[in-house]
């Protein structure tokens, strides 16, 4: 029986780089050292949240070299491969969700099922495309959440706005009656 050839994602460690490790640090900071409330509690909530907000808000980013001007290193931040392993479902699903959805990135709906299910980790090309967009969604939560925030009020204040922005783009059109009509063709 030949031997079945599979690329696997998400079965190792990650790494942020540059100014993207640097904003998922903020983003996992405690912002409220008498709560200790934070608004991601470790890097991999990041990294499961990020690519549906850069696919959402249309926002993909290059990866950054930023370097820490005492050691001239890159910055970077580590998700250990066991978490990553971990939430390998739900990572898988979101790629997978991306490649079906990014009719930009492949207008062809055959090919886009292919990236999504049967070709997937064949192209590198693809991967990029979902860290262009985890990278783009890092910015845009750190723009959104963190950004001018000094006080405990500040960052709960930034939450409520982004949550309320969210609504009004992605869910102020759905009704109960269009995901019937989906859910029934």
């Amino acid at each position: 029986m030949p031997k079945e050839n599979k690329s696997y994602f998400f079965d190792r460690q990650y790494r942020f780089y540059g100014s993207h490790a640097l904003r998922v640090d903020a983003l996992t900071a405690v912002f409220d050292s008498a709560s200790k409330a934070q608004l991601f509690r470790r890097n991999l909530d990041v990294y499961i949240n990020a690519p549906l907000i850069g696919f959402l808000y249309g926002r993909m980013t290059d990866r950054d070299d930023t370097r820490n001007p005492s050691t001239n290193q890159v910055y970077d931040e580590n998700i250990m491969g066991e978490q990553v392993i971990h939430a390998q479902e739900e990572l898988l699903f979101h790629f997978r969700l991306i490649m079906l959805l990014d009719t930009v990135y492949e207008p062809n709906g055959e090919e886009r099922i292919d990236k999504a299910f049967r070709h997937m980790g064949k192209n590198p090309a693809d991967m990029e495309r979902f860290d262009s967009y985890v990278r783009g969604g890092v910015d845009i939560l750190y723009e959104k959440l963190i950004e001018g925030s000094s006080s405990a009020d500040d960052y709960i204040n930034k939450l409520y706005e982004f949550l309320e922005d969210f609504q009004d783009r992605f869910n102020d059109q759905v009704t109960s009656d269009i995901i019937l009509k989906l859910c029934s063709k």
